[in-house]
């Protein structure tokens, strides 16, 4: 009975000593991931060694899916939504993330402009008249007006606004709802808008103007209600901001909570409401700036640090909270593309793919030079002569 009770008790704190091994084990285990976790974030030497060598990111031209194009076809390519498309003889055709022709439809145009936000994308004839809503391969409408399109957006909800030139008026807006009723119409005499955005709900447009009646400068922007304006276009704008006179304004950008992103010749600004503040101001070293992303803005910097080389700083600035992350590389920048929260930084031969968080996605390869890139928030495709590269996230 002795030997019983002894043997059990023994098994018990074998039982136990083997239950907190495995315990610490495991809390070390999460001590360790938490430490490389924060060195990750925090140390880019060390992010981009384990990039590159342990989870692999780096993805090469031969190892993507491709859609094959006639080299002598003049076509147009274009990514919104889960889709490639690919627009020649007035076909546009719709292709999955996988490089597989999917439908088609016809439009008639020839030389296309494309916007799109979330399912819908929006088309016009380049300097035309003619202009089209699509959701998921599907025409919702297509329309045609007086003057020639200079610039179309449309915003989550389907909402379409057009800037329009060759008028009576110095310039025209427009905005149509999904079915394709106009809902608004301003007409600008004595000042030409550069740019146009409607607020993710659907309840704002903001133009953007310059004032070209006088000598000096004068930058001007314009809230409008929707819901004025579906009764009362006259007395629509509901707010209308100066900014200092001499500064010129190039684009807006409505992000999240009705935020209106302002970027000037010199600076970038936030418009909440009726109250204006300075987000940013440029320095010398910049060699692009972008405010089309969700929350933040994007501003790339070339370094020189050699008589023929230099590197590149990408800092990506939160307008919610107006922290900065940053993303370094020892390649020049020859152009950047954005979508959502996603950043494309085209170094020629190199594609690099970030996060606002400034962690890198993917990095792809090229053989060849890099010239004419479209992305989604899913994928990204790289257009060359006779075929387009493919790079899922």
């Amino acid at each position: 009975m002795k030997d019983f009770w002894a043997e059990g008790l023994q098994n018990h704190r074998k039982s136990k000593i083997i239950k907190a091994v495995f315990l610490w084990t495991i809390v070390l285990i999460i001590v360790i991931m938490v430490i490389l976790y924060i060195i990750y974030y925090n140390n880019m030497s060390f992010r981009s060694w384990c990039d590159e060598n342990i989870i692999k990111k780096e993805i090469l031209q031969e190892d993507v899916n491709t859609i094959e194009i006639g080299r002598d076809e003049n076509v147009q390519v274009y990514a919104y939504d889960k889709y490639i498309c690919v627009l020649s003889k007035k076909t546009l055709n719709f292709y999955n993330r996988l490089g597989t022709k999917i439908d088609s439809i016809e439009i008639d145009i020839l030389n296309a402009e494309f916007t799109s936000m979330g399912r819908y994308l929006a088309i016009c004839e380049k300097n035309g008249q003619k202009f089209y809503l699509i959701s998921d391969r599907e025409i919702l409408f297509e329309n045609t007006t007086e003057g020639n399109i200079a610039q179309i957006n449309v915003n989550r909800n389907g909402f379409v606004s057009i800037l329009i030139s060759n008028t009576t008026y110095e310039s025209v807006v427009k905005v149509f709802d999904k079915t394709g009723e106009e809902i608004f119409r301003t007409n600008l005499v004595n000042s030409r808008v550069v740019d146009i955005s409607v607020s993710q709900d659907s309840k704002y447009l903001a133009i953007a103007e310059v004032d070209i009646s006088g000598i000096i400068i004068k930058s001007n922007i314009m809230i409008v209600s929707f819901e004025i304006a579906m009764t009362n276009s006259d007395e629509a704008i509901i707010y209308k901001y100066e900014a200092p006179t001499g500064k010129l304004i190039t684009n807006i950008n409505y992000q999240d909570k009705n935020k209106l992103i302002c970027m000037f010749d010199d600076s970038i600004g936030i418009l909440e409401g009726e109250n204006y503040s300075e987000l940013l101001q440029y320095n010398e070293n910049l060699a692009f700036i972008t405010i089309g992303l969700n929350n933040s803005v994007a501003l790339v910097e070339e370094n020189s640090t050699g008589e023929y080389t230099s590197d590149t700083t990408v800092s990506i600035i939160n307008t919610n909270n107006r922290k900065a992350k940053q993303y370094h590389t020892n390649n020049v920048a020859k152009a950047i593309l954005t979508y959502s929260n996603k950043i494309a930084i085209n170094f020629g031969t190199e594609m690099h793919i970030i996060g606002t968080n400034g962690i890198l996605i993917k990095k792809y390869i090229s053989n060849s030079e890099i010239n004419d890139v479209v992305m989604t928030d899913n994928l990204i495709a790289i257009v060359y002569s006779d075929n387009i590269a493919i790079v899922n996230y």
